[in-house]
Parts: structure tokens; C-alpha cells; sequence
């Protein structure tokens, strides 16, 4: 197993219960001045966590939104290299989001597994058409497919770059912050919205993971009927938000469920530091 800058791993399991985190880690997230970014993309948690190592077939989009707009930079992806999957380069101070979608992935696991997954996630359109139709004790089948955030800042947060990291980039499933990560002020609390294609969805559990020490979410919260939810950042440090909701699927031969994964990924630095 190869040892690289993101951490030491093991093995990846294809499917999403022994992979549910899912999120675009950058090295690093603040940089004072323009130059490049590693990136890699990396799924699950705690002993779990590894590269995501599949292939660039499975990439609908990969793309910054920064001072130069929307770039696509898929050409830019190396996936499976040693220690990156990919190498950004950021020409100009300001903030960026770099986004990732990919595409629709079976998978069908036990009812027991897809039960307690289910269950641990929150994901309350399963629960719920699953217990409507006394279909707990049937395998869970679902299409599922990945939606990814991370804030990566350039020199100083300026208005540009709150505005830019603050408005929604239209993710079918997204999380979007109300203020930028580096400017919460000193009580460190994020205000998030949870949008499920374009709406607030309400009654999603977003949860929040140390990336430095990521076994276990710190803490879990569900969105009000707004959408919305208030997250405490306990310290400085890189962090995870995920959310997973479904759609049930009807007349659909392949699955039950259409299930999205979503996370936004950023660094708080020491107070005052940028």
C-alpha cells in the first residue's frame, strides 16, 4: 500500500455503506499568494479512508469557480498518481470552489447493512418508503452518485471571495455556507443551507468530521424546514461537512432508490491568519 501526503490508508470498499464520506482534499486549502494545489480524492473515514481510485470515466465534472469564472479542469485530473489526483494551478489571489460530480453507480447490499446505513446517514426518504412498504428486511438497491465542494483560499478573504464561496453553484444535492470558513469571526459558527436540486431541503442530518483525526463526526445536525442549520467549528483545522438524501425511484428496474452524496470541504486557520 503506498504511502503518500494525505495519510497512511487501507483498502477501499466499491460500495457506498463502507465508503460514505466522500471529499476533495486539497494541500492546501489557503495559500498566500497564487500557485498551484495538489488535490486528492479520497472516500471514507477512520481506518476506511483511502484514494477513491476509479477511473476518469466516472467524472461528470470537475471545475473551479474562482476570479477567472467557471474553469473546467477534468484535463488537469491524474487519478491514481502517486500522492495527487490532480495539480491545480491558481493564477490569481481570491477564492476558489473546486466542485466534482460523478456518475450513477448500482449498488445493492443486504437488508441488515442497508438498514443500519441508512439509519446512520439520516436518509429519511429510504427509511420511510422502506417501512411504508414492509420492505426492511428486503436488500437495499439504489443508484447513487458523488457531489463535491472544497474552498481553497487564495491571499486574503475578500468580498469577492465570501460572495463566491456563499452562492450556491447548482449541485443537485449541495451545501452551501452562509459566511466564508476563514471569516466566521471568533465564535466560530457556520451558518449552512442544504439544497436538493435548487430547493432547501428540510430534515437532512449534515454532519461534521475533523479530517485530522476523522474515525467519527464531531457532530450531527438536522437542516430546519428552511433548510437551514447552524454548525459549531470546535478549533482550527481541516474539516468535512456530508449530507446523503434519496429519491425514490418508481418503475426503475436497476434500483429503489437514487441516492446523491454531497460535501463541503475547507480549512479554518488560527485566528488572524489567513
Amino acid at each position: 500500500m503506498r504511502k503518500f501526503w494525505f495519510g497512511v490508508v487501507i483498502s477501499l470498499c466499491s460500495a457506498p455503506a463502507a465508503a460514505h464520506d466522500f471529499w476533495l482534499q486539497a494541500r492546501p486549502f489557503v495559500m498566500p499568494k497564487p500557485d498551484r494545489v495538489l488535490v486528492a480524492v479520497l472516500v471514507g473515514h477512520g481506518t476506511a479512508r483511502d484514494r477513491w481510485g476509479v477511473d476518469a470515466s466516472h467524472v461528470v465534472k470537475f471545475h473551479t469557480i474562482g476570479p477567472d469564472g467557471d474553469v473546467d479542469r477534468k484535463g488537469s485530473m491524474a487519478l491514481g498518481s502517486v500522492g495527487y489526483d490532480a495539480i491545480l494551478p491558481l493564477a490569481r489571489p481570491g477564492a476558489y470552489v473546486l466542485a466534482m460530480e460523478t456518475t450513477l453507480t448500482a449498488s445493492q447490499l443486504p437488508f441488515l447493512r442497508f438498514n443500519d446505513y441508512i439509519a446512520y446517514e439520516g436518509d429519511t426518504p429510504a427509511i420511510e418508503q422502506r417501512q411504508r412498504l414492509h420492505q426492511e428486511q428486503a436488500d437495499g438497491r439504489e443508484m447513487y452518485s458523488r457531489r463535491a465542494k472544497t474552498i481553497i483560499q487564495v491571499g486574503p478573504v475578500d468580498a469577492a471571495s465570501i460572495a463566491r464561496v456563499t452562492r450556491p453553484i447548482g449541485m443537485t444535492l449541495e451545501i452551501v455556507p452562509g459566511k466564508h470558513p476563514q471569516a466566521m469571526g471568533g465564535d466560530r459558527n457556520l451558518p449552512l443551507r442544504v439544497l436538493y436540486n435548487g430547493r432547501p431541503l428540510a430534515g437532512a442530518l449534515v454532519k461534521l468530521t475533523n479530517l485530522d483525526a476523522d474515525a467519527e463526526p464531531v457532530a450531527k445536525l438536522r437542516t430546519a424546514s428552511d433548510g437551514r442549520v447552524i454548525m459549531h467549528i470546535p478549533k482550527p483545522g481541516k474539516w468535512q461537512l456530508n449530507v446523503i438524501w434519496s429519491a425514490v425511484l418508481h418503475n426503475d428496474r436497476r434500483a429503489d432508490f437514487g441516492t446523491t452524496f454531497a460535501s463541503l470541504a475547507f480549512a479554518v486557520p488560527q485566528q488572524g491568519v489567513q
